[in-house]
């Protein structure tokens, strides 16, 4: 009896060093993905100031980046002058609960020849409404618990774009507990 319950705690430790290590792990590449989209406290001068095209490369891989008053809203990677990435990201116009709806209005400021498609896999009863030529309304329902409202999105090239077929996800924060 003794060796059983000594076997099970030490597999309910190895379990929870294992778990603890995981969480640490998703954090740190969370904190990353922060600091490169700039809402991160360590940088927020630097990147507050952020306007413009920026392109960094090293070796044959080419990252650019679209920024606007700190806020990043297109990025891109290239390597051997292919693209094999790129990323839109919507500039949050209007945003806010009322009684059991959550409201939302985002542009996508850069210019682009595809279709952008996106849908919250966690929020399935919603309206999505196009308000502009690259604008969206969105309206959940049932939104009591909602602190953040995850996007997934599609972009889907046009004929002749230099971009390429692309699906991500983007979290919009609506309040922090």
């Amino acid at each position: 009896m003794e060796k059983k319950l000594r076997g099970t705690l030490l597999a309910f430790v190895c379990s929870a060093s294992l778990f603890t290590a995981c969480a640490k792990n998703n954090e740190q590449r969370q904190e990353k993905l922060e600091v490169s989209r700039g809402t991160s406290a360590g940088r927020a001068e630097d990147v507050a100031k952020k306007t413009g095209w920026y392109e960094k490369s090293e070796g044959d891989s080419t990252w650019q980046a679209q920024w606007l008053d700190g806020n990043l809203f297109y990025e891109s990677t290239r390597v051997r002058n292919k693209r094999i990435h790129n990323k839109f990201y919507p500039k949050i116009q209007d945003a806010f609960l009322f009684e059991d709806k959550f409201y939302l209005k985002a542009s996508f400021p850069l210019k682009y020849g595809g279709e952008i498609q996106f849908d919250f896999p966690e929020y399935p009863d919603y309206t999505l409404t196009r308000i502009g030529e690259q604008s969206f309304q969105v309206v959940i329902n049932d939104a009591l618990d909602l602190d953040r409202v995850i996007f997934s999105l599609d972009y889907l090239p046009a004929e002749e774009d230099s971009l390429v077929p692309t699906h991500y996800r983007f979290t919009h924060v609506v309040f922090t507990k």
